[in-house]
């Protein structure tokens, strides 16, 4: 079995073996056994991460990492950071890509490698690099609720570097979320992406991303503010474009190798709102980032050492326009420079990482976060010992800060940034001579100056919590490859996350999740994947009271036939439980689908 890297744990390659962060990775097999269109259900598999819905597809999506908000988790596809400038927050509701290498979510507090963003832990997604040769590979599907999809991709390795571009697109005419039995809220999705790296010589590398999303969702609103969709005919349409261009230099000093790599990174978010007669909101949001990381690695003795030393530069510029008048309308430049060194340390069993960073903010006061770990492997027992801890800062949002709506929510600019410190306790096991493996992780984390809407004051408005809101839990994640055509993979979480006392919306206590992959070597291989959601709190807005939601249970599955080499017929089911359930109180959500599929590949 291949060696798992992750970079999510030293911000380059590092083998698991020596992270002492609680990280998972999903590979390609794993991401196609999932089966599912959007990144946010295959998410589902990932010990301590809950998906809220706003109903159907297409619907504000958002993943909570270990009870944290929403935008405590930083995003990266590709290395680039996708969160709107405007809300700190990455909506998943737009991720259907089809040319995915690796997932890898890092959990708890990050902000010491990857920034304020990163209170949480980090989701990385990156696209497939072509090996040697031409690869092209075509995908077409139909099924329930009216909805097709199509992508396209091609990619060739060159002796010196590698070419790849993508194209995607996704449309469905959705259900009625109100569930009024009006007419349905639908949702179409654009993508392109394209991916290139060249040496230049020896040991000097340079490569570039472009991703660009388009989409356009159709939703219902609350119109007379009793708490409960009415159905309407509003719509939000947006684009995303991420770029990135990167430079690396590796060389040998003495016995020292040393890595030098300078990026640049560029989001441009764009998002339009409308009701029935015209645009209500636009939101255009822009960031501009730039590094440079040296990272040196050497050996003294049987002695691993790495040091990071890496600089930071980042810049977003907003802009807010409902109207000619509207005193809505704004803009904003937000700009912050950090610092920070990461070191690593190995000995036979014993391995210990420290991440410190300072970052210097236009508008907030300077932020010192820092991370440190220590594991021992147990090689008698085929087991690893984790204890990690860390500390992490989240900024608040432009529309934290400045107000959207002033005739409803005004935005509060002595806000203080949220401020997360916590610690984990991990054990690894291999087990089955290397053909399995579980791990338990206990968290503990406790989130003060915590950023609310407060609704007791009209216009509402937002405040830090003077009280402190603590989650815990225990994570549990397994796979087995049960035989060369069998795999299983899964995870489970129990936790806790209260403010003041209460539990906290949208954290469900229990979640489980189970993937089975079926691949011998006929024709013939299946999949079939169990998500379980436990019961979780939510606000029904029109009394401002609490409401629970109730448990649900998604059962998906695959069958897959190759008809010959390079062409595959798929049948694809989703929710086949039929379950009717909410993720956001008041949305309703696609019941069962069948979908047929058909998927063409050349290299």
């Amino acid at each position: 079995m291949a060696e798992t890297i992750y970079v999510t744990a030293a911000r380059i390659p590092l083998a698991a073996g020596d992270a002492t962060a609680s990280i998972s990775a999903l590979d390609p097999a794993m991401i196609e056994a999932r089966g599912g269109v959007f990144i946010a259900d295959i998410l589902r598999t990932i010990p301590g991460l809950s998906v809220s819905r706003s109903g159907t597809a297409g619907a504000l999506t958002q993943i909570r990492a270990r009870g944290s908000e929403a935008n405590h988790v930083l995003v990266l596809i590709d290395g680039i950071e996708a969160a709107s400038p405007f809300t700190g927050e990455a909506d998943f509701a737009h991720y259907t890509f089809d040319d995915l290498a690796s997932i890898e979510v890092a959990r708890g507090e990050q902000s010491a490698l990857w920034g304020a963003d990163a209170i949480g832990g980090v989701i990385s997604l990156r696209t497939a690099v072509p090996e040697q040769g031409r690869e092209l590979s075509l995908r077409a599907e139909a099924g329930s609720f009216g909805t097709s999809r199509f992508s396209a991709r091609f990619g060739k390795g060159l002796e010196h570097g590698y070419l790849a571009a993508g194209i995607g697109a996704y449309e469905t005419d959705g259900v009625d979320v109100s569930g009024l039995g009006g007419e349905r809220d639908g949702y179409s999705n654009h993508t392109a992406n394209f991916l290139a790296g060249h040496e230049l010589g020896t040991g000097v590398r340079i490569e570039t991303a472009l991703r660009w999303v388009g989409y356009e969702t159709r939703s219902d609103a609350d119109t007379d503010y009793d708490g409960l969709l009415d159905d309407t005919n509003d719509r939000r349409s947006g684009d995303q474009v991420l770029a990135r261009a990167a430079l690396t230099i590796e060389q040998q000093l003495g016995g020292v190798a040393v890595t030098h790599e300078m990026a640049t990174q560029y989001t441009d978010d764009v998002s339009r709102s409308f009701d029935d007669v015209s645009r209500t909101a636009l939101s255009e949001g822009q960031r501009t980032q730039a590094h440079y990381q040296l990272t040196g690695q050497w050996m003294t003795g049987e002695t691993e050492h790495r040091l990071t030393g890496l600089v930071e530069y980042e810049q977003d510029r907003t802009r807010n326009d409902a109207g000619p008048g509207s005193l809505a309308n704004q803009s904003h430049d937000l700009g912050s420079t950090a610092f920070a060194l990461d070191y690593g340390f190995g000995h036979g069993p014993l391995d210990l990482t420290a991440s410190v960073r300072h970052e210097s903010n236009e508008r907030f006061d300077d932020a010192l976060t820092w991370r440190a770990g220590i594991a021992w492997a147990f090689d008698s027992l085929g087991g690893r010992l984790r204890l990690s801890g860390g500390e992490g800062v989240k900024n608040p949002g432009v529309f934290e800060l400045f107000g959207y709506y002033p005739a409803y929510f005004i935005g509060n600019p002595a806000l203080k940034p949220e401020r997360s410190r916590g610690w984990e306790l991990g054990w690894e096991q291999g087990v089955g001579d290397g053909r399995g493996h579980v791990s338990a992780v206990w968290f503990q984390s406790e989130l003060t100056d915590e950023i609310y809407t407060d609704f007791g004051v009209f216009p509402a408005t937002a405040r830090n919590a003077t009280s402190r809101s603590d989650r815990s839990g225990l994570e549990l994640e397994a796979g087995w490859d049960v035989s060369d055509a069998i795999a299983l993979f899964g995870s489970a979480t129990f936790m806790e996350s209260d403010q003041d006392g209460a539990a906290e919306i949208r954290r469900p206590e229990r979640l489980a999740s189970l993937t089975l992959d079926w691949h011998p070597e006929g024709s013939w291989s299946a999949s079939m994947t169990v998500d379980h959601t436990g019961e979780q709190l939510d606000t029904e807005f029109g009394t401002f009271q609490s409401v629970t939601l109730d448990a649900y249970t998604l059962l998906g599955s695959q069958l897959r036939w190759q008809a010959r080499e390079g062409v595959e017929l798929y049948l694809r089911g989703e929710n086949l439980l039929d379950e009717d359930y909410q993720d956001v109180f008041g949305y309703h959500t696609p019941g069962r689908g069948v979908y047929l599929g058909l998927r063409l590949r050349h290299g």
